[in-house]
């Protein structure tokens, strides 16, 4: 796997972005001690890089405004994310612990959040389609009792963010003819790729 991509202004800014994600990922507490993907920065690289290299300029910058502003509060919207997600995954603990503790949500910032979860299912489901054997090797798109599905992870994320990069982020999405298949092509790059197609047929030679 190779990390290296052009140092291109937007690349700048992703990495940037990465950088100051990949440093509140190293502050998070684990209940069960230190996660093992915390070591594991290619990994972390590629999948934010995959998904940041998708959006605008404008919302770029906004977003590493939010980690911006997060930092100077004293806040880790990583933490923060983990901690929305337990809403989902561990309810009783989320109730107990974590959801007096957490930024409480606008009306207008839920159904931001709602609308591009939508999109981005809507989007999931036509890739899940097409490349069946990648999305296989991924996490569940709704709750299935095996994995955080992808769902509670992209509600938990998006509770971090500002309302005005939701804003933008919603735009940005609209704007794409499928958002989920845009960050997979850039994923499986990668790895050495040059489409989902070739990415789709060796996946699924695996699984043989």
């Amino acid at each position: 796997m190779s990390i290296t991509r052009n140092n291109t202004p937007k690349d700048e800014v992703v990495n940037d972005i990465i950088s100051r994600e990949w440093a509140m990922f190293q502050k998070t507490q684990n209940i069960g001690g230190r996660a093992a993907c915390q070591d594991q920065f290619d990994t972390f690289y590629v999948n934010r890089y995959a998904q940041h290299s998708a959006w605008s300029a404008e919302t770029l910058e906004s977003y590493r405004n939010d980690l911006i502003a997060a930092e100077m509060a004293g806040r880790n919207l990583i933490t923060e994310k983990y901690g929305y997600m337990m809403e989902f995954t561990d309810p009783a603990y989320y109730n107990a612990n974590l959801k007096d503790r957490l930024p409480s949500l606008s009306e207008e910032k839920a159904q931001l959040i709602a609308r591009i979860v939508s999109m981005q299912l809507v989007s999931y489901q036509e890739y899940a389609r097409t490349y069946p054997a990648l999305a296989g090797g991924g996490r569940p798109a709704e709750e299935s009792g095996r994995d955080t599905s992808i769902r509670d992870y992209s509600v938990g994320e998006y509770k971090t963010y500002s309302e005005g990069t939701l804003v933008l982020l919603l735009q940005d999405l609209k704007q794409m003819k499928n958002p989920v298949l845009e960050i997979q092509k850039t994923l499986v790059s990668f790895y050495g790729f040059d489409s989902l197609e070739a990415a789709e047929a060796a996946q699924a030679a695996q699984r043989r």
